[in-house]
């Protein structure tokens, strides 16, 4: 076999295909994306084509030349559609950087204070309207040497100041500064400085910021003088107030000697109420004794009757005096228990058989006041008397007896019944002769009440006195 005599064309054609896969694999490590790759893999093809076509000629469909040449294409087709995204890509990412930028440039421009980018040499590379507007220039016609801005005795502070900042010395800068505006004038303002990093973290230019605060100064200046003026007022009012106080001092002096004085006449005023009480007491139990005495020597029976009557009805009237001096409260009664004790000494009175008869007492909070206990308390003693007399009588058994008084806003109920044997329906008992009946009714009109007779399973008498009469 003769020596193949190599193709120039085709030589060079693989030797560009050697560089054009280097070349990929360079780009590969700089963007570290496959795209490139891509077009090494078709080229890598292609060389391995191409060598094949150098050392044998069969280029026939069905050759392995034929098959790496169509691998090659396919690498390429893929490797296009990869730049044609990347492409669309990078697109996209520009029209958002656009949209980024015109919404920072209209932020920049709209921002409620003033802003300005420094560069070398305090020069204003930049600044937004506001910043105009602080140093009363035009949105374009802002001087580019900040130093003109700054009034002479803060140039220098303020060139040192962005100096330290953009050498990075300084990470920032905050103070007041005074600024010259176009008429001459000069403004307060609040500045703040900052560095934008660029390359290796090293600052690039400085931002300024600042922010018209001469009337916050104002203020603050109004603020102190008026601060003087209150606080002279306050060592004024001051020694007003002290010398107020101690007539203030004098006077509590004299009104707590006064209060004192009444305090114990208050005292002894009690002492003698509670006395009063006691001794009325002491007299009522006195004119029961006699009473009682006279009992046990009254032969007749009717007599004695009306004499023990007479004890428990005086007996009633005690028991008020006698809760009135051993309470705290010497203007009202606690009336659950007045019942229970008036309930307790009649029945020791009329000599009843505890277990044959109960009474039950419910008047929980019943507070009533000594013009109204008196009265109501003699209609209770009547009506406890005649239920204890007469209610169980012939019955041949026990009963019970139950007291039940209330308060509200419309006045005082109490309610006195019995499970006897009951008055009789016959009985016209508002008109009988009966003395206790008489002295009911009359009690009851005295505290303009009223008085309702309930005959059904026994006798139940309810007295209600209204609010005027409490």
């Amino acid at each position: 076999m003769s020596g193949i005599v190599p193709d120039i064309p085709v030589i060079i054609n693989l030797v560009f295909s050697l560089i054009i896969v280097l070349l990929s694999i360079w780009g590969y490590t700089k963007i570290r994306k496959f795209t490139p790759l891509y077009f090494g893999f078709a080229y890598t093809l292609f060389s391995i084509s191409h060598f094949l076509l150098l050392t044998q000629a069969d280029s026939s469909p069905g050759s392995l030349f034929f098959f790496l040449r169509i691998g090659g294409y396919g690498c390429v087709v893929i490797g296009l559609f990869a730049i044609l995204s990347d492409v669309i890509h990078l697109q996209d990412v520009e029209r958002e950087l656009t949209r980024s930028k015109d919404r920072l440039a209209a932020t920049f421009d709209q921002a409620a204070v003033g802003i300005a980018e420094i560069g070398e040499g305090d020069q204003i590379v930049s600044a937004n309207r506001r910043f105009s507007e602080i140093l009363g220039y035009p949105a374009t016609g802002i001087p580019s040497d900040l130093m003109t801005l700054t009034a002479p005795n803060d140039r220098r502070d303020t060139s040192a100041a962005i100096a330290a900042v953009m050498h990075g010395t300084l990470p920032g800068y905050s103070g007041e500064l005074a600024c010259r505006k176009n008429d001459g004038t000069e403004v307060t303002c609040q500045a703040f400085i900052s560095p934008v990093r660029g390359d290796a973290n090293r600052p690039a230019y400085a931002i300024l910021v600042i922010e018209d605060i001469s009337l916050r100064k104002k203020a603050q200046t109004d603020l102190a003088r008026l601060t003087g003026q209150l606080e002279q007022r306050v060592i004024e009012r001051t020694a007003e107030l002290a010398l107020a106080n101690e007539t203030l001092v004098s006077e509590v002096a004299q009104r707590s000697r006064a209060e004192e004085r009444l305090q114990a006449s208050l005292s002894e005023k009690d002492v003698l109420i509670k006395e009063i009480h006691h001794r009325v007491k002491n007299n009522l139990q006195v004119i029961i004794s006699l009473l009682y005495l006279q009992e046990k020597k009254t032969p007749d029976p009717v007599c004695s009757a009306a004499l023990m009557d007479s004890q428990t009805r005086i007996k009633s009237m005690a028991l008020i005096h006698e809760n009135l001096y051993k309470s705290g409260d010497l203007t009202s009664i606690d009336f659950d228990r007045y019942l229970r004790n008036l309930a307790g000494n009649l029945m020791v009175a009329y000599g009843v058989d505890r277990a044959g008869i109960r009474v039950t007492t419910d008047a929980r909070d019943l507070i009533v006041t000594i013009t109204t206990a008196i009265p109501l308390g003699l209609i209770a003693n009547e009506l406890i008397s005649n239920a204890l007399k007469y209610a169980f009588t012939g019955t041949g058994q026990g009963g019970e007896i139950v007291l039940t008084g209330r308060k509200d806003e419309n006045g005082i109920t109490l309610v006195v019944r019995d499970n006897g044997k009951g008055i009789p329906k016959d009985f016209d008992w508002e008109n009988a002769e009966s003395l206790g009946f008489n002295l009911v009714l009359m009690l009851a009109r005295q505290l303009k009440g009223t008085v309702r007779l309930n005959r059904e399973n026994g006798t139940e008498f309810t007295i209600t006195v209204p609010a005027r009469g409490k």
